[in-house]
């Protein structure tokens, strides 16, 4: 993954990483920053505990999560195909320039991890499988439907149990 970075920021990271926090992990915090030169993060789907953690790991904003988040949304983890939707949603919005790069990041059964960098060759002009419905895109609050449907299991008035 590094072979992407840019000298300045490899630079950057071993002068924080060795210098002022003499190789304690823990203490660097901020660590190697993606954006530096990747324009776009196309994240699997596979669930928002997957989205919030890879997120959480390379500093990734919300705009930087949201395609993924509503490629959750609307189309729910449809495993490795999920990408594809991300994908979708980043070029229906008009997102992806000529020239832009996107890290894609997959994972798979297990401690399978896969990343593939792509390069938008051409301005995307195409609103593909998101047609129909990418101007309600994002949603701003999301709704789970199965509390929803089953809060009254957390009224207190029908708790048996009491703890006092």
């Amino acid at each position: 993954m590094p072979r992407i970075l840019p000298l300045r920021e490899l630079l950057r990271y071993l002068i924080v990483s060795r210098t002022w926090t003499k190789g304690d992990l823990e203490k660097i915090g901020k660590g190697l920053n993606f954006k530096t030169c990747i324009q776009h993060f196309c994240i699997h789907p596979g669930g928002r505990a997957v989205i919030d953690g890879t997120g959480k790991g390379l500093q990734l904003d919300d705009h930087d999560l949201e395609p993924a988040g509503m490629a959750l949304h609307r189309w729910g983890n449809t495993s490795e195909a999920g990408l594809w939707y991300v994908l979708g949603y980043m070029e229906a919005k008009r997102r992806l320039k000529k020239g832009d790069k996107i890290l894609m990041i997959s994972f798979g059964t297990g401690f399978q991890c896969n990343n593939c960098l792509w390069e938008v060759m051409t301005d995307m002009k195409d609103r593909n499988v998101w047609d129909d419905c990418i101007d309600d895109y994002p949603v701003k609050k999301i709704v789970n439907p199965f509390t929803e449907r089953y809060s009254w299991i957390n009224d207190e008035r029908l708790s048996f149990v009491r703890i006092h």
